[in-house]
């Protein structure tokens, strides 16, 4: 940016209930061209002043890797991972740092909901913000449970076969929004950390949840009326898409300097306090 170079930036305009919002968000504001997966974020990066002739909706690039033939196989994957399992959910649950003094509570509330499940699970380490070493020893107490398979992370290719043929996510992971939706995989949705991220009406394949044991069980006790696919977040074609865009002339035209531009709203209001502060 302070040496005059374009920034694109890929999926701004999102909106989380953790921190990570906050840096989407201060990306997008030092970004020239932004490449969003719909038209809600569009709406949301005009409100931050950003001009809409330079807000393409591409959709999630992820989907593109979702809904290719390129996947390895199912039994493939089984193997190299050495999972057992025929039929298993995900859980990947990590930590909310403006929550972290209820972080030892919420993960006993999970995991004894999914132990009384008495399901198989796939977890996947949480990542590294802080809290995590809180989690990690819940999962330690676990390790001796043959329902558990522990794994540091996956590649995500491998992940995607994982997540296509699973009975359910559950946890607090954006891929419980952003990637199950594609496959139709239901989601249980655990606490805040999605907060915002989808509406309900649109991604019907998650059940929204409270780090409580009870509310828990029952998700997981229906979550076979949750299998419903969408495509909330693009269609598998963001490439295209993306491709075109910058063979357009214009956009390379774009002016390096940056003008925060104002909502018709706020025009108005401006305007109303330019009269009172002169008259």
């Amino acid at each position: 940016m302070l040496n005059g170079i374009l920034l694109g930036h890929i999926e701004g305009g999102e909106v989380t209930g953790t921190v990570d919002e906050s840096i989407r968000h201060a990306i997008s504001k030092m970004a020239n061209l932004h490449f969003v997966s719909n038209e809600e974020s569009l709406i949301r990066l005009k409100q931050l002043g950003e001009d809409v002739n330079h807000i393409f909706v591409i959709g999630s690039p992820d989907i593109d890797i979702m809904l290719s033939d390129s996947l390895p196989d199912w039994e493939s994957v089984k193997k190299k991972h050495s999972i057992s399992f025929d039929t298993y959910a995900i859980l990947i649950q990590h930590p909310v740092v403006s929550e972290v003094d209820k972080l030892d509570h919420d993960m006993d509330e999970i995991l004894s909901a999914v132990c009384a499940s008495e399901k198989n699970y796939i977890v996947i380490y949480p990542n590294n913000d802080t809290g995590s070493h809180t989690i990690l020893e819940k999962y330690e107490a676990l390790k001796g449970n043959t329902h558990f398979c522990f794994y540091p992370s996956l590649p995500f290719e491998d992940f995607l076969v994982l997540l296509k043929n699973t009975e359910f996510i559950i946890g607090n992971s954006s891929c419980g929004v952003r990637e199950a939706c594609v496959y139709g995989v239901p989601a249980i949705d655990v606490g805040t950390r999605q907060k915002n991220r989808y509406s309900p009406e649109l991604l019907a394949n998650i059940q929204n949840t409270a780090a409580n044991r009870s509310e828990i069980c029952t998700a997981i006790e229906h979550v076979e009326e949750y299998r419903i696919p969408s495509s909330y977040f693009g269609t598998g074609k963001s490439a295209e898409k993306f491709a075109e865009i910058l063979q357009q002339k214009n956009v390379w035209e774009v002016n390096v300097q940056k003008q925060f531009l104002d909502t018709a709203e706020t025009q108005q209001k401006i305007r109303i306090y330019h009269n009172e502060v002169c008259f």
